[in-house]
């Protein structure tokens, strides 16, 4: 999605929280933050108490689609919250931990199995150390992802395995030690000024020792003679000098090792793949180096003999008093922390069930005489375990089918249907459910005289399936050739099923795969007109069919694959389906004849894929000619002909010969009609429904993405669709025809100009023939007299009706015509609606979306309902409520961010969870406690109390991103309905609204019309006022409001982001984010503002200059030397701006926000900032005096 779309995820969890199995830990070196990464590419983020190290879920970030590797720091500051993340895809993320933003984010050959984050000699920042399945080491940044450079190997060059970087004692240069997979260890010295374009860096020494597929290498901290090097089966201590072994350690019986770190110069701890860590004391007499002989006692020498006593000595264990067996190995790591200057040693693991645990070394450091002692951990906890404690539980999108007595039916698979807005999902018990999607999502979150209905709202359900429904297809909104009312599904049943979505009937069950459905696919619009009509399924056997809707059968099977199936390409032009397996291999099917064409591997396999992705770039890009068909991009029939001639298809050769006579017959057609032609573009949704699961066992959860711009066309779409074409002129939002003809042709050339005005002037001149002629014939002026004829009789009927009786009686009859009309459309649309959920009567309508009347009302009343501020403004609520028609939520929302590259952050409900929990600790009401109300209706007090506290202050205390959207989003859409004539979502004034719409066109002159007209303005008057006032709040007053309120650290609009979308393409967007950006600036104050110049105009492009533009051109002082008062004062405007761009593409897009915030600033606040300027102007550098002449300069 582009940056500058705007959309509001929010998500509904369900019951059961997302499977978790955990590849790999993080945790911040404040205690705050723990990062989990795990098997199915989430990275989820925990909120860490530092004093109790009680652990929170607090959002999920979806991005990776591969188990995630590595998680490293990816700043020098500790409180800057960012990390990197990488995954067995090659795909690598910068992530904002505080917003859940994807910063930056590459996919790269090179796949990493280590990173480690080093402050280079030299660097302003952190460099990334990155080794993995590659001969190099590569050296990152960690905010451009770009490769710095990369160290390679002269002798025996092979995969690294394992790497360490320091910086000797003695030296200013960086020292990286490294070991290949066959066991040569090779050593890099760095001098800091290291880059791309500098020769290749080999290695300065390598040795060969004994030690194959070393998993990690670490250097003592405290005595940099002393080398760790693990190996799955024992893990060794080597002599940095001339690396000769020290002594060893065997894993245990039935386990093997996976790293290792040291704890003090003679103390090591080891961990192994079932969980545990191991505390050896190594020998002190086999230990070498000055820090050893000084903290050691008996330390007797380099190389005494050897005896008993001097192999290391286990003297403790960190281990699950359970001891469950794991699935995988954990992901563990060893980490060093400080908080409040006291230093803490935590070993951190994450199992295979999500089972976060955390050991305090430092407890089980101290040797205990004659003993071993096992260490339980001091904190653990999980996803499921904190879903457990919620109460109550986080609402699913289809909870009012649940019944606490009967077993939970899980939902498996769903879909969304826009036009007819339904949402229609597969369960676990083979039945398929269809809802209106609005209408149950209000019954999830919103209070409303809806709650008290039973079955509200109604359903229908399919029944057909024996078993899971694993996936679901709605054909016609992929492309408009498939027929509107069919609805695929698949199964574990093996059953493909065909449904009529209207009635619910089963139109056909297609059984040709052995094994379960795992995919639908639709094949592209330029195949063969046989194969428009199919869709592609995917099956557990390997197996791939093309299955015809319209023949009701089979036409391509394509099961001789060895591998499961994981990607599907096509060659509609060559008639080929081209399918990759697991194995990398890649099988060539001919679609219409069912052959298979070549089976190809390696180099050519992957060459093959690339160029189906060239093909269908080349389509959606239209790089065809202008007068290029539907067939244009097609094979040549004859190709066909043979092929189904060779594999003795008739059906194929058929279908050929068909095709071969319409192509014959295409250019008789005429060329393309220009681009005139060409079908505008779709509207954007203005709701998507996404089923979402982190792991395919997982029931679905569902993501609500609302688009504000789609809602936006629509609302005003529905708005004029209603406005008769007089009104809409008058509006200026049509022109006349002569106009529209005028705008066609202005931009065409002079010479078209001529030949369209020639063209006009002729028919104009045969217009003035034609009435000459007729006139010519009419001789006895025929026509003349009837005319006066006609005139006549209307005159006498006029003069006879003086009181306008008959005018009034036709005016009130298409009045009452238009009402009756009306009313019969809504009760058309209410019977359609019953006759939906009656399996006996029931009737298809010509088209899903007269079905009922439009939703888009509907859509907007949920996303204001729960964006607005409930509980700040009590006057106002009750207005929202009664004349607004908005719903008050019922239970805490969990919102997402959308980030570029598709990636997104999605809030957790156990982080609101931990929310109630404080609340609770809040003093009771004493009249609560007193009163003598049933339990449950306190409980539900207690949670309507907490909704107010999150509506009012938790919600704008989450981050600086969502609160910017949510506030662009709520001012946007309150612009919108308060421009809309009545726009109002209580039921019975938006009735009569659409009642009344009609009779607006004509001038109506009953006496109970016209008082009906005065009540209509003054409602009307009531409800725009009732917008503005609400537009007003979250524009204006919410931050003063939100701290009157109590909250602590509420989270500021982004200055940057409205600044981005000062000229946005939507207008009622643009309006909203300028609006806030004034405010915001407003409310900074001068010295606000000053410093807002002071970090932007360094980013200003230099016209003056001819230089090119580099990120090195930013100045070398970090913007972090700000004064600590300016950075508490103003800490999240400058959370995006804190450090310099580190790709062009960042610096370009801030150069562009520059100009336009300095712009703004210049325009209405720049008198200020010049008074000030000119009064310190003595005091001032060259530099700064630069900074304030541009403020000064813009507000000329």
């Amino acid at each position: 999605m582009p940056g500058t779309n705007l959309i509001v995820p929010v998500v509904l969890w369900g019951k059961h929280a997302p499977t978790h199995c955990v590849s790999s830990v993080y945790l911040s070196r404040d205690q705050k933050t723990l990062v989990t990464g795990c098997y199915d590419g989430q990275i989820c983020i925990w909120q860490v108490n530092p004093d109790t190290l009680k652990m929170t879920p607090r959002c999920l970030l979806v991005g990776h689609t591969a188990p995630v590797t590595c998680l490293s720091r990816a700043s020098i500051i500790q409180d800057n919250n960012f990390i990197v993340s990488s995954s067995e895809a090659g795909e690598m993320c910068t992530w904002d931990l505080v917003d859940g933003k994807c910063r930056e984010s590459v996919k790269l050959s090179q796949i990493h199995t280590n990173i480690q984050a080093y402050h280079m000699c030299n660097s302003e920042d952190l460099r990334l150390f990155c080794n993995g399945y590659y001969a190099e080491i590569l050296i990152m940044d960690p905010f451009s992802l770009e490769i710095l450079f990369c160290l390679s190997s002269k002798m025996n060059p092979d995969w690294i395995s394992a790497l360490h970087v320091l910086r000797p004692s003695s030296r200013k240069d960086d020292v990286v030690l490294a070991i290949s997979i066959t066991g040569t260890v090779k050593v890099w010295s760095l001098l800091g000024h290291e880059n791309k374009q500098s020769e290749p860096i080999y290695e300065n020494e390598s040795k060969q020792i004994r030690c194959l597929n070393a998993l990690s290498l670490n250097c003592c901290a405290h005595n940099q003679r002393t080398v760790l090097v693990v190996c799955a089966k024992y893990c060794q201590i080597y002599d940095a000098g001339d690396f000769s072994v020290l002594c060893s350690m065997q894993a245990p019986s039935g386990e093997r090792w996976m790293s290792g770190d040291f704890l003090a110069p003679d103390r090591v701890l080891v961990w192994s793949t079932e969980g545990k860590g191991y505390l050896y004391k190594l020998p002190a007499n086999k230990l070498r180096g000055r820090a050893i002989s000084s903290s050691v006692p008996d330390h007797k020498g380099f190389h005494g003999p050897t005896v008993d006593h001097d192999s290391p000595v286990l003297f403790s264990i960190l281990a699950h008093p359970d001891n469950k067996l794991l699935s995988c190995p954990p992901a563990m790591r060893f980490i060093l922390t400080s908080v409040g200057g006291k230093q803490r040693r935590l070993l951190l693991r994450g199992d295979s069930a999500g089972v976060v645990s955390l050991w305090n070394v430092d407890d089980a450091a101290v040797p205990v005489p004659t003993s071993v002692p096992s260490h339980a951990p001091i904190v653990m906890t999980s996803l499921d375990m904190a879903w457990a404690e919620m109460n109550p539980s986080p609402v699913g999108i289809l909870d009012q089918f649940g019944h606490p007595e009967d077993p939970e039916i899980k939902l498996t698979a769903s879909i969304y249907i826009l036009a007819a807005n339904r949402l229609v999902v597969g369960r676990s018990d083979g039945s398929i459910v269809i809802v209106n999607a609005t209408h149950t999502v209000q019954l999830q979150l919103l209070h409303g005289a809806h709650q008290q209905l039973d079955d509200w709202p109604p359903h229908q359900l399919l029944l057909g399936h024996n078993g899971r429904v694993n996936c679901l297809l709605y054909p016609h909104h992929v492309h408009q050739r498939y027929d509107k009312s069919h609805l695929v599904s698949g199964g574990i049943d093996f059953a493909v099923c065909l449904w009529d979505l209207f009635s619910g009937a089963l139109l056909h069950r297609f059984c040709v795969h052995a094994g379960e459905i795992t995919q639908l696919i639709v094949p592209p619009h330029n195949c063969s007109t046989r194969i428009q009509k199919c869709i592609c399924s995917v099956a557990s056997d390997h197996s791939v069919t093309l299955l015809s809707l319209s023949e009701r059968k089979c036409v391509t099977l394509a099961s001789r694959h060895l591998f499961p199936v994981v990607t599907i390409k096509w060659r509609p032009a060559d008639d080929f389906m081209v399918v990759g397996c697991s194995d990398g291999t890649v099988h060539v099917w001919q679609m219409e004849t069912g052959h298979l064409d070549r089976v190809l591997h390696g180099m050519i396999a992957e060459e093959v894929l690339a160029a189906c992705d060239e093909t269908l770039a080349d389509d959606l890009g239209g790089s065809m000619s202008a007068g290029s068909g539907d067939l244009q991009g097609l094979a040549n029939p004859a190709v066909h002909f043979f092929r189904g001639l060779r594999h003795r298809n008739l059906t194929a050769m058929r279908a050929a010969t068909a095709r071969g006579l319409a192509a014959l017959q295409a250019p008789e057609r005429g060329g393309g009609a220009g681009p005139l032609a060409e079908p505008a573009r779709p509207r954007r949704a203005p709701l998507t429904v996404q089923g979402f699961r982190s792991n395919p066992a997982d029931p679905e959860s569902h993501i609500l993405f609302f688009d504000i711009e789609g809602l936006i066309v629509e609302l005003l779409s529905e708005e004029y669709s209603a406005m008769s074409p007089a009104s809409l002129e008058a509006a200026g939002l049509i022109t006349s025809e002569y106009m529209k003809v005028a705008a066609l042709t202005q931009s065409a050339s002079p010479d078209a100009t001529k030949r369209i005005s020639d063209f006009f002037g002729r028919v104009k001149d045969k217009a003035g023939d034609m009435e000459r002629i007729l006139k010519e014939k009419d001789k006895h002026d025929f026509l003349g007299r009837v005319k006066d004829k006609a005139g006549d009789v209307e005159r006498k009927i006029k003069e006879k009706d003086k009181h306008g009786i008959l005018a009034k009686m036709k005016e009130g009859a298409e009045t009452m015509q238009t009402k009756l009309q009306a009313k019969a459309e809504q009760l058309k649309g209410h019977i359609e609606q019953k006759d939906d959920t009656t399996p006996t009567k029931r009737q298809r309508p010509r088209d899903m979306s007269l079905a009922e009347p439009p939703h888009t009302m509907e859509i907007a009343q949920i996303l204001m309902s729960l964006l607005h501020a409930w509980g700040l403004d009590a006057d106002l609520d009750r207005v929202c409520e009664s004349k607004l028609g908005l719903l008050r939520p019922m239970v805490p929302v969990c919102f997402g961010v959308v980030s570029r590259h598709g990636h997104m952050a999605v809030q957790l409900p156990t982080w609101l969870g931990g929310w109630a929990e404080a609340c609770a600790s809040i003093p009771d009401d004493p009249m609560l406690l007193n009163s003598n109300l049933p339990q449950e209706l306190v409980r539900q007090e207690k949670l309507t109390r907490y909704l107010r506290l999150f509506t009012s202050k938790l919600h704008w205390e989450l981050s600086t991103t969502l609160t910017t959207n949510h506030l662009l989003s709520i001012v946007a859409l309150a612009n919108t309905l308060m421009s809309m004539s009545n726009a109002s979502f209580v039921p019975e004034q938006e009735v009569a609204r659409r009642l009344h719409r009609p009779t607006t066109r004509g001038s109506s002159s009953w006496a109970g019309d016209e008082e009906r007209e005065e009540q209509l303005a003054a409602q009307q008057a009531h409800i725009k006022q009732g917008w503005s006032l609400l537009a007003t709040l979250h524009c204006v007053l919410l931050p003063d409001k939100v701290v009157a309120a109590g909250a602590k650290n509420f989270k500021r609009p982004q200055v940057e982001m409205l600044a981005r979308r000062w000229q946005h393409h939507c207008l009622e967007v643009r309006d909203a984010s300028q609006a806030l950006l004034l405010a915001e600036l407003g409310r900074l104050g001068p010295k606000g503002r000053k410093a807002l110049v002071d970090n932007w105009a360094q980013y200003l492009p230099l016209y003056t200059h001819t230089e090119s533009i580099n990120p090195q051109a930013a100045p070398k002082e970090p913007v972090e030397k700000v004064t600590k008062a300016q950075e508490e004062e103003f800490e999240e405007e400058e959370e995006e701006i804190i450090r310099k761009p580190s790709s062009l593409a960042e610096l370009k897009r801030k150069q562009t926000t520059a100009v336009v915030l300095l712009g703004v600033i210049g325009a209405e606040f720049g008198q200020d900032i010049a008074s000030e300027g000119a009064a310190g102007n003595k005091r001032r550098k060259e530099g700064d005096s630069r900074k304030s002449s541009i403020v000064e300069g813009k507000s000329v």
